[in-house]
C-alpha cells in the first residue's frame, strides 16, 4: 500500500468517525488536563500523623583492662583499651563505663533526671527455656542533665571470678543442660517533661562477656538512644506517581494535537473523500481481493480491434471471466483489465489515481522499502482467447496459473 492510499484510508476513517474522534480527543485532553493540573498546579492536601521528638537520652559502652600480672608481652600497669580479647592471666579485671548523654533537638527542653544501673547477668538457656539466671548489681549512678550534658556509670568485672561463679552454680544445680552466658546490662531510666507533663523514657543495653579458658572477649555494641516523642496531625501536600505527573501532560498534549489535526483537516475540507477518491479506494480493495485471478501481461495494440464491452467494476469483470472460463489480464502499459474470449473483449478501465499529496508517501522510501510492484515482473507478451483454466464442479474456475501465450506479429 502506497503512502497516498494509506492517506486516503486515513481520511476516509476520519470522515466517517469525525464526531466520535472529536469527542474522544476532547475527553483525552480533558482527562490529561485534569491529571496534569491536579499533580502539578493544585495537588491538594492530605492528613498525616507525624512523630515529634522532644528530647532523647542515649549511651555507649567503653571498656579496658589493666595488666596486673607479669607476662612476656605486656608490662605491669599497662592499660589495654577497646580490645575484643583480653587475657585472664595478665589482666583479669575488666574496667567498663557506660556514658549517658542527653540531647535536645527542639532547643527548649528542660533538664532530665537520669539513673543508670549496671548489672552482671549469668544465665543458662536452652533452645526454648531458661534454666537459671543470676544477677549481680555492679554500679549505679544518678544525675540531672541539662541538654548536651553527659554522665557515666563505671563498673569492673573479674573474669576469673565470673567463670568460677558460673561453675559453682552449675555444680550446685546438677549441671544443667543449657549454655551458660555472661552479660553486662545497663538500664537507663530518664524522667523529663513534654508539653508541661512528666514523661519517662527507659531502655536497656547489653554487652556480652565471653570467657574461654585463658581469654575473655567483649563485643560492645554501638551507641543507642531512646527519645521522648508525641504524635501530631499535619496537613501535607499530596504526592502523585508518574501516571499523574507524566501521563497527565502526555494525554493533554495527545488530545490537543488530535483536536488540532482534526480542526486543520476540517478547514481544508479533508475529512471524508470525494467521489473520485472513494471510487479509487473501492478499486484498490477489489484489486487486492481478486489478485489471484489477475494475470499481468503486455498486450498488443490490436487487442482493441475485436468487439468490445465495458465492465462496471473489476468484480463484474472477474465474474464474467469465471463464467467464460478465461483469465483476467491487466495490461501493464495502460493499467486496463481485460477478459478475452473468442467472440468478445470485456474491458474494465480503473479510476485514475487521485492527485493526492500525502504526508505518508515518503514513509517506506525513508526505510528503503518499495511497496509498488515492478511493472515488468511476471509479464506475458500476448494472450489468446483460449487462455484460462477449466471450471470446477461448481462452475467456478480456479485462479489461472499462467495464460496461454502466442507470438504476435
Amino acid at each position: 500500500m502506497t503512502g497516498e492510499t494509506r492517506w486516503l484510508r486515513l481520511r476516509a476513517f476520519a470522515g466517517e468517525w469525525f464526531v466520535v474522534l472529536v469527542v474522544a480527543f476532547a475527553v483525552l485532553a480533558a482527562a490529561g488536563g485534569y491529571a496534569a493540573g491536579t499533580a502539578h498546579a493544585a495537588p491538594g492536601t492530605t492528613t498525616e500523623r507525624q512523630t515529634v521528638e522532644h528530647w532523647a537520652v542515649g549511651g555507649e559502652f567503653g571498656h579496658s583492662a589493666t595488666v596486673t600480672r607479669e607476662n612476656p608481652v605486656f608490662e605491669v600497669g599497662e592499660t589495654l583499651e577497646g580490645r575484643s580479647t583480653y587475657f585472664v592471666g595478665a589482666s583479669p579485671i575488666l574496667d567498663g563505663t557506660y556514658r549517658v548523654s542527653y540531647a535536645d533537638p527542639t532547643g527548649d527542653a528542660e533538664p532530665v533526671d537520669v539513673t543508670a544501673t549496671a548489672t552482671l547477668v549469668l544465665s543458662s538457656t536452652g533452645e526454648s527455656a531458661t534454666y537459671w539466671t543470676d544477677r549481680e548489681r555492679l554500679a549505679t549512678t544518678d544525675a540531672t542533665l541539662a541538654p548536651g550534658e553527659t554522665t557515666s556509670v563505671a563498673f569492673d568485672v573479674n573474669a576469673s571470678r565470673v567463670d568460677e561463679r558460673a561453675t559453682d552454680i552449675q555444680q550446685g544445680l546438677g549441671d544443667t543442660a543449657g549454655e551458660v552466658t555472661a552479660t553486662i546490662s545497663v538500664a537507663v531510666n530518664a524522667t523529663g517533661a513534654v508539653a508541661g507533663s512528666e514523661y519517662p523514657v527507659s531502655y536497656t543495653q547489653s554487652v556480652p562477656l565471653t570467657i574461654a579458658g585463658s581469654t575473655y572477649g567483649v563485643d560492645a555494641p554501638g551507641p543507642t538512644s531512646e527519645a521522648a516523642t508525641t504524635q501530631r496531625t499535619v496537613q501535607v501536600a499530596k504526592s502523585y506517581g508518574p501516571l499523574w505527573t507524566v501521563g497527565g501532560p502526555l494525554l493533554l498534549l495527545a488530545g490537543l494535537a488530535g483536536l488540532g489535526a482534526l480542526g486543520a483537516a476540517y478547514r481544508r475540507d479533508e475529512p471524508g473523500l470525494t467521489d473520485a477518491e472513494r471510487d479509487y479506494l473501492a478499486f484498490r480493495d477489489e484489486r487486492a481481493e481478486f489478485d489471484e485471478w489477475v494475470v499481468r501481461a503486455r498486450l498488443p495494440a490490436t487487442i482493441r480491434d475485436r468487439e468490445c464491452a465495458d465492465a462496471e467494476s473489476l468484480a463484474d469483470l472477474v465474474d464474467y471471466a469465471i463464467d467464460a472460463d478465461v483469465g483476467v489480464v491487466e495490461d501493464a502499459a495502460s493499467g486496463s483489465f481485460y477478459a478475452v474470449t473468442r467472440d468478445l473483449l470485456v474491458v474494465y478501465e480503473p479510476p485514475a489515481e487521485p492527485d493526492v499529496v500525502s504526508p505518508l508517501a515518503g514513509d517506506f522510501d525513508a526505510l528503503g522499502v518499495t511497496t509498488d510492484r515492478d511493472p515488468d515482473e511476471d509479464l506475458v507478451e500476448g494472450v489468446t482467447a483460449d487462455s484460462g483454466p477449466e471450471a470446477d464442479d461448481d462452475g467456478k474456475a480456479p485462479p489461472p496459473d499462467s495464460p496461454t501465450v502466442e507470438a504476435e506479429d
